[in-house]
Order: structure tokens, then C-alpha cells, then sequence
């Protein structure tokens, strides 16, 4: 068996880089090999402190690359196609599955997380999981395909209609990749808020949004937003949202939440007598979501190169992850290069 270099998570916080074997292709799978790996925040905690559903694991989960082989049932035409890969692997057998809505699937497995994922040379996926890549994009901008696409489904989720404005918490990934979606879905007047200044002046060099102040935020300047997007998850920003909110206004929760939240009784009535909406998305369709986004970023209208404030080689890994954790790197995404 051949081995490939791999990033291992034993347990949290302990890891390393080695070598491992090539992954087989089972029936209906197909054997990737990884181009790029992006880090999402969610991979930060489940790396240092929190584990993974299984150890060993090799996380990642934002990934892409290209077909080097498949197992029995695949279409060998496959071979040497360059394609994204959809994480989440639905049962296909519960009520949400038969309705088409496998991101909410009962029974569900997912690379990075409950089986062996991006962060390697090469990693085996169903085939079914596999989505090519348009021309005119590239197989790293194609792996931010998938945080991309959990911005298109929370926008989906909370109904956003063209016209509509949008205030968005957090200027990470996820955070400005709502932003460019929000305009490409007819919003016209955007606004971003973030503690740290440089990540909202990169949304307003680019156009993407109108960076907003604490100060902005807490006098209420902005009346009438139709949606707030909490991309954080910090109970203070779940707070903040709510106060801001206007009559009727749609929040929509889409940060991964880091601590227990405690609502004061104000907010909580008004939550009730202006009529608020709180809407949870919860990852992405793999149709027709991953397609949407890749024809945009073929058409130019997604942006993803701004975004990828580092690029680190997969022997790297472990010291970058340590440097993440403790504030060292300052990233909105880091790319994991795999392979070349």
C-alpha cells in the first residue's frame, strides 16, 4: 500500500503530519486527490480542545481537487476530472432525505469530522458528493465552494428578496462571503460590522458592504434593516442583533454558537412586539447551492481571492493551527495546499 502524507488528529490538541495509507475507493466512491484544504473556524475548536466523533481522524472539510481513481460502480470517465466535494453524506433513507433536504438528514456521515477528510494528499468520497468545477475556476477557489454555499443557503433560509438590506456581524469567511451574495441576490445597501477594523476594510475596499462602527451599532443609526446576519456566535452579538432590529426584521442565525446565551427579558419582549423573526440555517444543498456558487465564481461575480489571506503547505499544518488558536495568525481563510 502506498503511503500519502496526512494531518492526524489523535485527540484535541494532539496532532502531527504523517504518513498514511492511500485511501481505497469503495463501491460508488471516488479517490480524490486534494489540490487544496481551506480551514474553517469550526475546524479551530475541534482541532485544540473539543475532538472530533472519532480519533484517530483527519479533519478538513472545505476541499477540492481532482478524480484519481474510483471504485466499483463509478464511471471511469471520472478519472481526471477537477471537482469540489461536498462534505455532508446523507443516509438516504430518513423523512428529511426523501424530501431532498440532506443537510438536515437524521443519520448523516461528513469528512473532517465523522470520517477521514481533506487534510491529506488524498481522501475517498462518494461520487455522488462530487461536483465539477466550470472552466474559469480555479480548484482552490473551487474548495471555499463550500462556505460559500452555507452563505447562499442562510440567505435562502431567511428569504432574502431583492431590495432588501442587510446588517452583517462577524467579517470572517462566512461573514463576507453574505455580504457578496446578499448584492448578487439584489440587496443594495449592505453593512458589516466586525471588532477588528482591517476585516471590514477589506469588505469595503472590495465593495462588498459599508463597514459600521461600535459606536453606529450601539446609538442605532441604522433604522429598518430587513435582516441581521449573526455570523459570529457570541451571545453579545445574538444581543446586539436583537436590539437593532427593527419592526419586523429577520435575524438570521448562521455563526456556530460559542457559549450559552441568556436572553434579558427587554429583549425577549421585543422580540414579540416588533414581530422578529429568528431563523437557523444549518450547512448546505448540495443542489442547487454548490452549483450556483461555482457559476459565479466562473461568471466573475464571486470574488474568492481577497478571502484567502494565507495559503500554508500541509507540513505546516500543526504550527499553524497552534498559531490560529491563539490569535498569532490573523486570517479570514487559510488554504491548505495538499498537493500540486
Amino acid at each position: 500500500m502506498i503511503a500519502v502524507k496526512a494531518f492526524v488528529l489523535h485527540a484535541p490538541g494532539e496532532f502531527d503530519v504523517r504518513e498514511v495509507a492511500t485511501p481505497t475507493p469503495g463501491y460508488g466512491e471516488a479517490l480524490i486527490r486534494v489540490v487544496a484544504c481551506g480551514i474553517c473556524g469550526s475546524d479551530i475548536p475541534r482541532v485544540m480542545e473539543t475532538g472530533a466523533y472519532r480519533h484517530p481522524i483527519i479533519p478538513g472539510h472545505e476541499l477540492a481537487g481532482y478524480v484519481d481513481g474510483v471504485g466499483e460502480g463509478v464511471d471511469e470517465a471520472l478519472i481526471g476530472e477537477a471537482v469540489a466535494v461536498y462534505p455532508l453524506i446523507p443516509c438516504g433513507r430518513c423523512k428529511q432525505c426523501a424530501e431532498g433536504m440532506f443537510n438536515l438528514c437524521e443519520s448523516y456521515d461528513y469528512l473532517g469530522s465523522r470520517r477521514d477528510g481533506g487534510f491529506a494528499e488524498f481522501v475517498a468520497a462518494p461520487s455522488s458528493n462530487l461536483v465539477p468545477i466550470p472552466d474559469g475556476v480555479s480548484v482552490e477557489h473551487a474548495a471555499l465552494c463550500e462556505p460559500a454555499a452555507v452563505a447562499l443557503h442562510g440567505l435562502t433560509r431567511i428569504g432574502l428578496s431583492s431590495g432588501e438590506s442587510v446588517l452583517v456581524f462577524g467579517a470572517g469567511a462566512i461573514g463576507l462571503l453574505v455580504c457578496q451574495i446578499a448584492k448578487l441576490m439584489g440587496s443594495q445597501d449592505v453593512f458589516i460590522f466586525d471588532v477588528v477594523s482591517w476585516k471590514m476594510e477589506l469588505a469595503e475596499r472590495n465593495g462588498w458592504a459599508r463597514g459600521i462602527s461600535e459606536a453606529e451599532v450601539a446609538k442605532g443609526s441604522l433604522k429598518g434593516i430587513d435582516i441581521i446576519v449573526d455570523a459570529v456566535g457570541a451571545p453579545s452579538i445574538f444581543q446586539m442583533a436583537i436590539k437593532v432590529a427593527g419592526k419586523r426584521s429577520r435575524i438570521l442565525l448562521i455563526g456556530n454558537p460559542h457559549g450559552d446565551v441568556t436572553v434579558e427579558r427587554a429583549l425577549l419582549s421585543k422580540v414579540l412586539r416588533s414581530e422578529l423573526s429568528l431563523v437557523g440555517t444549518w450547512n448546505s444543498l448540495c443542489e442547487p447551492e454548490w452549483r450556483t456558487v461555482l457559476n459565479w465564481m466562473a461568471h466573475g461575480d464571486l470574488v474568492i481571492e481577497p478571502l484567502i489571506t494565507h495559503r500554508v503547505k500541509l507540513e505546516e499544518l500543526p504550527k499553524t493551527f497552534v498559531e490560529l488558536s491563539s490569535g498569532e495568525l490573523r486570517a479570514i481563510k487559510a488554504l491548505v495546499m495538499c498537493s500540486l
